[in-house]
């Protein structure tokens, strides 16, 4: 299968362009979403990406067919249904919160505040909860969303002097996109058990820790160990066999090449800058592998 090469206009400009994401997201494919998307197949069936999270890939992926996104980080999800359902009424809801952030002397004791009313919602899935994702995210350090085993919210403040919430327009493009797309929050397994011949898979999971700085990207507080790993590899595998179109993302590490070897995969290296890691040293341009069955 040949693959298309779509045009796409540079992401460094993404700000001008149709579509950008909601909410900042720790391992966006944001720098490399250009190889991403002039290796999608030619053709392809039903689109699905079981590992939506900050949606980058699904804004410039050229289906034509039934989209099935998915992410097991139900707040996420969320905001991606309470934005596909009633727009307007969730930028109603942000920019209420924009403005209480901005006109206050006091921004840490307003982030507290959102947190507060974050945390006392939890199991519970809303047009409130969904804007106070936005808000936290804004203004958090690094826009990470750290949730403790009791699934209490404890991200930090950032000191964010002027953070813009929301674009009214963004949140409007971005809800039309969504519309005939099933939105799920399950497990990716569960997600893809409908993928059949035909369809395309992208998959951007959880990182393999790399052989250079040990690093793993995890995006939620469900931490993989390499039984999950090999569950992934499986998951592929039946993919391949169902005669998906598979593409995955990970890092350039043993244990991927090792189970994703160069005689049965076609694999595309890609440097990629690195600004997260426990380390300083380890920052800066690492590898990660970008891995198609076709």
């Amino acid at each position: 299968m040949q693959k298309k090469k779509y045009i796409l206009i540079s992401i460094m400009v993404a700000k001008e362009d149709k579509y950008i994401p909601i909410v900042r997201w720790v391992g966006s494919k944001k720098r490399i979403i250009d190889k991403i998307i002039e290796n999608v197949p030619e053709e392809f069936n039903d689109y699905y990406e079981p590992f939506v999270g900050g949606a980058i890939v699904f804004l410039y992926m050229p289906y034509e067919k039934k989209v099935f996104l998915n992410d097991c980080n139900k707040n996420v999800m969320n905001l991606y249904k309470q934005m596909k359902k009633s727009p307007e009424k969730l930028i109603k809801k942000v920019a209420k919160y924009e403005k209480e952030y901005l006109e206050s002397n006091n921004k840490k004791e307003v982030f507290l505040g959102f947190r507060e009313k974050f945390n006392k919602l939890i199991n519970k899935y809303t047009l409130d909860k969904a804007a106070l994702y936005i808000s936290i995210n804004k203004t958090s350090f690094n826009g990470l969303f750290q949730i403790n085993k009791d699934g209490i919210l404890t991200s930090a403040f950032a000191n964010v002097k002027n953070p813009r919430f929301y674009k009214k327009e963004q949140i409007e493009k971005f809800s039309k996109k969504l519309k005939g797309v099933k939105l799920t929050s399950v497990d990716y397994y569960d997600a893809l058990k409908t993928a059949k011949k035909g369809d395309f898979v992208y998959l951007d999971p959880p990182y393999v820790p790399d052989d250079f700085t040990k690093y793993n990207m995890n995006y939620s507080n469900n931490e993989w160990d390499e039984d999950d790993f090999l569950d992934l590899v499986e998951m592929v595998e039946e993919l391949d066999e169902r005669g998906c179109y598979v593409m995955l993302s990970n890092s350039d590490s043993k244990f991927i090449r090792k189970h994703f070897p160069k005689n049965k995969y076609n694999i595309i290296k890609i440097p990629i800058h690195r600004s997260l890691s426990p380390n300083l040293k380890f920052r800066g341009y690492q590898n990660e592998l970008l891995i198609m069955n076709y």
